[in-house]
């Protein structure tokens, strides 16, 4: 056999073995992410639904504990799927859940000041309206996204180098995914639980997860390419005379 064949046939099960652990490592992000946020919207409903029929007044408060609990929900998911990579990360759950927090508490005010605005806004067409209300949720989309980008970055540029792209992935991720998100409610309603609500939130859950999980996921395979490389040729090593 000759020495280009031989050192092709050396260099093909590391290949190989990257792709297959890069494929096992953006499929289980996505699952983890779709399942977090199919578990977390059914909470986010559960409370809205519960709040609406007791007529409380602690509305705020309330769904600022419910986003704080989401992102423990997103973080601990994660983190199930990033500790088999990543030494040392215990602290991913601790800061998902705070920016998560964090961006419910902005995030809620935003949404009522847009309500707002396109109710007081009576010249515009619905068409216009619909276009105005996709442009500000893809703005509060990214802003969320960064916020949690910026937390998580804040655990990743102890471990991996360039993770400050991140933060940018996860504002595009997010941007897309909260336009997914507000597309879903208008299949559900807050006033009575029915099959109907249920189904559509497990859907939007589902496909918000998916998207956000598709993107940042992408991110993540660019960000670990290396750790994933290095794993692959140790057992190439070993099996070398």
């Amino acid at each position: 056999m000759s020495k280009q064949a031989l050192e092709n046939q050396e260099h093909r099960p590391i290949h190989i073995l990257s792709r297959s652990k890069s494929w096992t490592l953006w499929e289980a992000w996505v699952a983890a992410t779709a399942i977090a946020e199919f578990v977390g919207l059914g909470i986010v409903l559960i409370a809205s639904t519960t709040l609406n029929l007791l007529g409380t007044t602690e509305i705020v408060a309330v769904l600022h504990l419910v986003g704080l609990l989401q992102g423990i929900i997103l973080g601990f998911a994660q983190w199930l799927v990033l500790r088999r990579y990543i030494k040392h990360i215990g602290k991913w759950i601790a800061m998902t859940a705070i920016a998560a927090s964090i961006a419910w508490l902005i995030g809620i005010k935003a949404s009522a000041i847009i309500s707002f605005f396109l109710i007081l806004d009576h010249t515009g067409t619905v068409e216009v309206k619909t276009l105005a209300l996709a442009r500000a949720v893809l703005l509060l989309g990214a802003w969320v996204g960064s916020v949690l980008g910026l937390a998580q970055w804040l655990v990743l540029r102890e471990h991996i180098r360039r993770a400050g792209w991140w933060i940018f992935a996860n504002a595009i991720a997010w941007a897309f995914g909260l336009l997914v998100a507000y597309a879903g409610t208008t299949f559900m309603t807050i006033d009575r639980f029915n099959l109907a609500t249920a189904l559509a939130a497990a859907a939007t859950g589902l496909t918000v997860g998916a998207v956000v999980g598709g993107i940042t996921g992408i991110a993540l395979l660019w960000l670990l390419k290396p750790r994933l490389l290095r794993h692959a040729a140790k057992p190439a090593s070993r099996k070398s005379p």
